[in-house]
């Protein structure tokens, strides 16, 4: 009995002795940990949303800022404390200047949030009446706030709740459920550094969630403001300009710099319809036809008469043409029993290369196409930056497609025809650009360099200190001679001078550039590009309008209002515009009126198998496959 008592003693003593450390372990040891934990568990943290930081232009305007958004919330602990007839009049009272019925629940723990989106107005009478209202206070906090609305939305972009799945990965960055981030545009981009850092208040509740008092105030961080490079009287002028076609897009760019000075894209949307997530109910009325999230400046479409500068660099700097070679234009060509058409039906004539480059000669480049193939194409065109990302700090952006015989052998599983040489010599075929790309190709031809594109200029903190600023970063130098670069420019000079730009002559300002029109499902796309003034180049501006049929007309319409406004309000220097002599071809050194060319050359009946139909000059057969090729 006496050995059975020992035994119990024993383990009375170990137990008891591992209980004291565990105590001890707990009580000195781990005392912090869990000091914090109790504290933890018996506070709750109400949190203060920090305001994004200003997003300014390029001359300090605000362009996004932030508002304060009031809601009502009701504490049910505290009008549990109340009688039934004070808690009715207190409600009543609320009601009555909220103009709607309120129901809660006075059991309910958590503050309740009986309206959001209060007006000011009734938000300062209700603190007004703070002392007859016990229990219902009036929040804030900061909204998203895009005074212009639709203006520029493509490159501002949104803001809006973080999803389940975007905080699977950003997480580990400090983001929470319920943060607002950055959904597009430059507030996507650059986040982490205009989002600011939240602050609240951390408070002890006892048992029934009463605030006993605060333990904790952090005041919440203001984001870092953002300069832009965009001009906002430019970006207002090229919308403006673009607004009466359905869907296109305007890039206009410094050509030295690399600095964006306007990006717009067309059916755009109103930002601050996303900008408070407790509205939602405003996505009701966003037209969403059309795709007007789509940032078509970014986006891809086949190019037409635009590339043709690329196709003439190929050919001279290869050898496979002289600038002063002639090529009869009748307003066909033949590839094996394919006949091709130039836009112009009766035919351009006797035109010299370079000729061929300032009217868009078809027959020109596509003997050119013909001559270099797919693989000489396509080596110059990924030179001046084709087929791959510029690098703009924006989210959308698109590669393009530049193809070659590999290419078309791996993706389409056929080979490379003679007919695809030629569509590929006039910008057709397979080949996809943007227009920024582009801006940034024709910027290179002004300037002899290629310059990444970029659209914020400065991010700086509330004290000052700068957190990101651009640099300017050439890319590279362009693979054309001095003498074939000459050769180019003064083509398309001659584009605005006499040809098919001459529109855009009107403006004022002397520009070369060059117009496209580019063959697609439905009603061609029309482009326009051009950079000025000639002489000393500042700008480039890439006009596009998806289904506007003529470069000559809608686009370059865009192009010549944009560069108005800019010789009125930017163009520090003066410049001047030689007498209009009118449009004219040369046929070596005659001089020959466009007017005397438009007219149809006469049609004849093709013989042959069907389906056949009749075509300008002598016995030429189209099969309705053939590109169709319109007026610039």
């Amino acid at each position: 009995m006496v050995k059975k008592n020992q035994v119990l003693l024993i383990v009375f003593v170990i137990i008891f002795t591992l209980l004291s450390l565990r105590l001890m372990q707990l009580q000195l040891a781990q005392y912090s940990k869990y000091s914090s934990l109790a504290v933890e568990n018996a506070a709750k943290t109400v949190p203060e949303r920090a305001p994004r930081g200003i997003i300014y232009d390029r001359f300090g305007k605000v362009i996004v800022e932030n508002r304060p958004v009031f809601s009502v919330r009701v504490l049910p602990y505290v009008l549990a404390a109340k009688s039934e007839i004070e808690r009715d009049r207190i409600l009543s009272k609320l009601e009555s200047l909220l103009g709607e019925k309120i129901d809660i629940k006075v059991s309910a723990t958590e503050p309740l949030v009986v309206k959001n989106n209060v007006p000011l107005k009734i938000a300062i009478q209700i603190e007004e009446k703070k002392q007859e209202l016990p229990g219902v206070v009036v929040t804030s906090r900061p909204v998203r706030l895009y005074p212009f609305e639709n203006l520029a939305s493509h490159l501002l972009g949104f803001v809006g709740e973080i999803e389940a799945k975007e905080l699977k990965t950003m997480r580990r960055e400090g983001y929470r459920m319920g943060d607002i981030v950055g959904k597009d545009g430059v507030e996507r981009i650059y986040d982490k550094l205009i989002r600011g850092r939240d602050g609240g208040k951390k408070v002890e509740v006892d048992v029934k969630g009463t605030p006993i008092r605060i333990i904790e105030s952090i005041d919440p961080e203001s984001g870092a403001d953002m300069r832009l490079t965009i001009d906002l009287e430019m970006q207002k002028v090229a919308e403006a300009a673009l607004r009466p076609y359905k869907e296109g897009a305007v890039v206009v760019m410094n050509v030295k710099t690399g600095e964006i000075l306007a990006l717009a894209s067309y059916p755009n949307f109103d930002p601050n319809v996303f900008a408070d997530p407790f509205s939602n109910w405003k996505w009701k009325n966003v037209e969403r036809g059309n795709h007007p999230f789509m940032n078509r400046a970014l986006g891809i479409y086949p190019p037409g008469s635009i590339f043709k500068v690329i196709t003439l660099i190929a050919a001279l700097e290869e050898g496979k043409a002289k600038p002063d070679e002639v090529m009869n234009c009748p307003g066909y060509y033949r590839v094996l029993n394919r006949y091709a058409k130039c836009w112009l039906e009766g035919g351009h004539g006797p035109v010299t290369v370079k000729e061929g480059l300032t009217w868009s000669c078809d027959i020109v480049f596509y003997e050119l196409g013909k001559r270099l193939g797919p693989d000489l194409i396509a080596k110059y065109a990924k030179k001046f930056g084709l087929g791959s990302y510029s690098g703009i700090d924006l989210p959308q952006e698109k590669m393009g497609s530049v193809p070659t015989s590999k290419w078309k052998k791996k993706y389409l599983k056929e080979p490379w025809y003679a007919g695809d040489s030629i569509n590929y010599g006039i910008g057709q075929g397979f080949l996809q650009v943007t227009p920024l790309q582009m801006a940034v190709l024709y910027a290179s031809i002004a300037t002899g360099r290629i310059v990444k594109p970029y659209v914020v200029d400065e991010i700086k903190d509330k004290k000052g200190k700068i957190l990101y600023e651009s640099t300017i970063e050439i890319l590279d130098d362009i693979p054309v001679s001095k003498e074939n670069l000459k050769i180019v420019r003064e083509a398309l000079f001659d584009v605005i001078d006499r040809a098919t730009g001459v529109a855009v002559r009107f403006s004022g300002v002397p520009a070369a550039g060059k117009t496209g029109t580019a063959e697609n499902p439905g009603k061609a796309h029309a482009w326009f590009i051009c950079y000025a003034p000639f002489d000393n180049p500042e700008i480039v501006i890439a006009s596009f309008v998806a289904h506007g049929e003529h470069g000559d007309r809608a686009s370059a319409y865009v192009a010549r209002d944009i560069l108005k406004w800019y010789k009125e309000h930017r163009l520090a220097r003066k410049v001047e515009v030689k007498p209009y002599a009118g449009q004219y071809i040369w046929h070596g050194s005659r001089k020959v009126p466009y007017h005397t060319l438009r007219r149809p050359a006469p049609y004849r009946t093709v013989p042959g198998p069907a389906p056949y139909r009749t075509v300008p000059g002598p016995a030429a057969a189209v099969s309705p496959k053939e590109k169709k090729n319109t007026e610039e």
